[in-house]
């Protein structure tokens, strides 16, 4: 451009600033809406804005430099008075259609990309997300064509920012999630063109997908995005909820696991448990199959599992770990190279200081083994027939056969409520394990008791370290029979007696003839 031409332009600029300003405040959204309108309009400028205040400022510079002709004429009184009024406001309206061109570039609705949403872990074992965002539109066309086109307004302006961006995470709820990310709001303060900005979010809860809201231009977007995972850690994590349990001897215990999946690694990863004793047997088990698993491989397209790691913990100690006190042991997904890291451990004594030596997702885990006392009724036998007027008289053996001893033992007979029950003695104090005790059991029924069969429950209740001993319930079958009739006894006997005597006699008279 010639000297005279950027002289122009740098004067219109300094005039249209003048006007920038308050032009914004009132009417930014009615000018960036509305089509372009000046002399030489093209419909295509609507598209191309650009291209379309480039017209629009040759126009005005044009008239502008028409006017400050016809005003010098003026000055030399060769022109008359309302030919330079028609020469003014020919400038003005392009000085407000030029105006009008740079504003619908300037508040064109920009548009703000996601780039990259990735999710990673750092060695304190929280998850983050590293947020990439740029601005895709706002100012494009004028960065592209800055270099053919010379406005100094629209450079003043800065069409290729976007101020005041401000982004937060929502969980995906379809419903307007809460904010999952911390900071709940980060603050760009400008967004430029070419310029993309990443931000990091620390996860408040672990999510595969989160809802990006991005606030910008007085409007609000929120796309929902599944999280990449962060492969250049180059290890599948683990974590459990359920860290620390406690465990009776003889049961099993059940720590569900959740496996993320942070390489590139296709070839899967091997399962195995460190420190804890041999005497306690572990597995892990997918939950929906309840199949056994050794190693496991992420399906294609999945990035987290669920599993299952249950130990089986035998009937008794053996001395080799103390009861009530919590083991600590870790659970592994180990790759090719931290399998063998892992075997040249023991497995059985693996220290947390070892663990962490190990480079595998893996997650400390706690067992506090129980012992737990179980009662056992046994008698002779648990079916018994009386007469009436008679009563039951039994003695029950109660033997602990559990793995910790029992104390505040009591025997309680559910008869029938006109029935007498009597426990002696009423309360064991302590039973040891694998020791007995032994109690009477008295059952008067009433007088009048019917003839049959009655059932008596045997309940026992129990503590050990505390805690109530589940026992199962015996039944006592009594039979209540009639009183034997001792008069037709014997007339039967006299009757068994004489007929035998009969037959004796008659025989002899056989004999002799």
């Amino acid at each position: 451009m010639s000297r005279t031409t950027q002289r122009h332009g740098g004067i219109a600029a300094r005039w249209l600033l003048r006007l920038a300003v308050p032009l914004c405040l009132c009417a930014a959204v009615p000018l960036a809406l509305a089509a372009q309108n000046y002399g030489n309009y093209n419909p295509r400028d609507d598209q191309y804005r650009l291209l379309g205040m480039a017209r629009a400022q040759t126009e005005f510079e044009t008239a502008l430099r028409e006017y400050e002709r016809v005003r010098d004429l003026r000055t030399r009184n060769l022109v008359a008075e309302s030919e330079l009024e028609q020469a003014r406001n020919v400038m003005e309206g392009a000085r407000v259609n030029y105006l009008q061109a740079a504003l619908a570039i300037v508040f064109a609705t920009p548009h703000v990309v996601i780039d990259r949403a990735v999710k990673f872990q750092r060695r304190d074992g929280r998850k983050y997300v590293r947020l990439t965002v740029r601005n895709e539109e706002s100012g494009a066309e004028a960065s592209k064509l800055g270099d053919v086109i010379d406005s100094s307004l629209l450079r003043q302006l800065h069409p290729d920012e976007v101020p005041n961006v401000f982004i937060s995470l929502k969980d995906d709820s379809p419903n307007g999630g809460a904010i999952i990310g911390r900071p709940y709001e980060a603050r760009i303060p400008v967004l430029r063109y070419g310029q993309p900005v990443t931000l990091e979010f620390s996860l408040l809860r672990d999510v595969d997908a989160v809802t990006v809201s991005a606030s910008y231009a007085n409007q609000t977007s929120e796309r929902r995005v599944f999280l990449e995972k962060d492969a250049s850690a180059n290890i599948v994590t683990m974590q459990s909820s359920q860290f620390s349990q406690e465990g009776d001897l003889g049961g099993t215990v059940t720590y569900d696991l959740e496996l993320e999946r942070f390489t590139s690694d296709a070839s899967g990863v091997r399962l195995e448990v460190g420190g804890l004793p041999r005497d306690i047997r572990y597995e892990f088990r997918d939950p929906a199959s309840g199949a056994r698993l050794t190693q496991l491989r992420f399906p294609e397209g999945t990035t987290s599992v669920r599993l299952s790691l249950v130990l089986t913990l035998p009937y008794r100690d053996a001395g080799r770990f103390a009861l009530d006190r919590p083991i600590g042991f870790h659970a592994f997904a180990l790759d090719a190279a931290a399998s063998q890291r892992f075997e040249a451990l023991g497995r059985d004594s693996l220290t947390d200081t070892e663990a962490a030596e190990v480079p595998a997702g893996q997650v400390r885990l706690e067992l506090i083994p129980r012992g737990a006392g179980q009662i056992e009724l046994r008698a002779s036998n648990f079916y018994q027939q009386i007469t009436r007027d008679d009563s039951v008289v039994l003695d029950i053996t109660v033997r602990n056969t559990g793995s910790r001893a029992v104390s505040n033992v009591r025997l309680t007979a559910d008869a029938q409520s006109d029935w007498r029950a009597v426990v002696s003695p009423e309360l064991i104090p302590a039973v040891p394990m694998d020791g007995e005790a032994r109690v009477r059991l008295v059952l008067v029924p009433p007088r009048d008791v019917s003839v049959g069969d009655y059932d008596v429950t045997l309940r026992t209740e129990a503590l050990s370290a505390d805690r109530r001993v589940d026992t199962e319930d015996k039944t006592l079958r009594v039979h209540v029979a009639p009183r034997a009739n001792w008069l037709g006894t014997l007339a039967l006997i006299a009757l068994l007696i004489a007929l035998v005597g009969g037959i004796v006699w008659f025989g002899l008279k056989l004999t002799r003839r």
